[in-house]
């Protein structure tokens, strides 16, 4: 574990904060390019886009409230600064989605704003997972359940003693982050291999949601968080509603025929099918 990279004069840096705002950069960065290249970027967007890493940071927060009320009512009740309880919080990057894509939302109708930019975070959003998820591996525990697998990492003694719950760490564990910076980085190659053959506008940012999902509620049963109902994890239920919105969305996509794909412009050198004239019938105006 490295919780520091670098301290020296009174200043320490820590290593999950560090990547935390190189993922937030990469991310910016890859969406506004995306937007500029498709002649899209305006002031309104850019408000828009503050307020959607407002909702996510307060997403984040909010939707590990609910599993974790002692911490609160003991914080309060000790007399704790909002600071420090917003700080020593849970936080989860499936409520920074949902609340960034809330705000996003909210905030583009406010500034009268009737465009589609959800494809342009489509390929920023994987590619910020994966450079963040590299700060959580190097400066948190191993999150994972135990394994006979070569690739199970185990903790130092030293680092599961720095941590107030930490079940069986010091024994090899399913490296769950590891494997959510490998989907991210499969799922940013695969955007950019093949976003041109998704026709809809808004849906390339939606496939992958719904792909993040269904990855995300699988590795819950190797990444180690306690089963809170009906032998699933807090995130495992927070990812079922939200799952099926997108379900229900490209049932209906697919429904309207959303999907069907245009055909090709008729181009240079390619004549036309040609058009019979029609025939006017005796006795009615043609």
């Amino acid at each position: 574990m490295i919780l520091i990279l670098w301290q020296g004069g009174g200043i320490a840096v820590g290593t999950h904060d560090l990547f935390s705002v190189v993922a937030i950069l990469f991310g910016f960065a890859i969406y506004y390019r995306s937007l500029l290249q498709s002649g899209l970027l305006e002031e309104r967007i850019v408000i828009a886009s503050v307020s959607v890493l407002i909702g996510g940071v307060i997403g984040a927060r909010l939707i590990t409230a609910w599993e974790h009320p002692a911490f609160y009512a003991d914080s309060v009740a000790a007399g704790a600064p909002l600071g420090w309880i917003v700080e020593h919080s849970g936080k989860s990057i499936l409520g920074a989605l949902a609340g960034g894509y809330l705000a996003g939302v909210v905030a583009k109708r406010m500034l009268g704003y009737g465009g589609s930019t959800a494809d342009h975070y489509a390929l920023a959003i994987p590619v910020a997972t994966a450079v963040g998820r590299i700060g959580c591996f190097l400066s948190e525990l191993p999150l994972g359940t135990p394994t006979d697998l070569p690739w199970g990492i185990a903790a130092s003694p030293a680092a599961a003693a720095a941590f107030a719950r930490c079940p069986s760490c010091t024994v090899p564990m399913h490296p769950s982050m590891l494997y959510e910076i490998l989907f991210n980085v499969l799922a940013a190659l695969a955007i950019v291999r093949w976003r041109q053959r998704v026709v809809a506008r808004g849906d390339l940012l939606k496939i992958y949601l719904l792909a993040a999902f269904a990855f995300r509620f699988a590795v819950e049963f190797v990444r180690g968080n306690e089963v809170e109902a009906f032998g699933l994890t807090g995130p495992q239920l927070v990812l079922i509603p939200l799952t099926c919105v997108l379900v229900v969305h490209f049932v209906r996509q697919a429904a309207n025929g959303a999907w069907r794909v245009p055909d090709p412009p008729i181009g240079p050198g390619i004549r036309a099918p040609a058009i019979a004239p029609s025939r006017a019938v005796p006795g009615r105006a043609t």
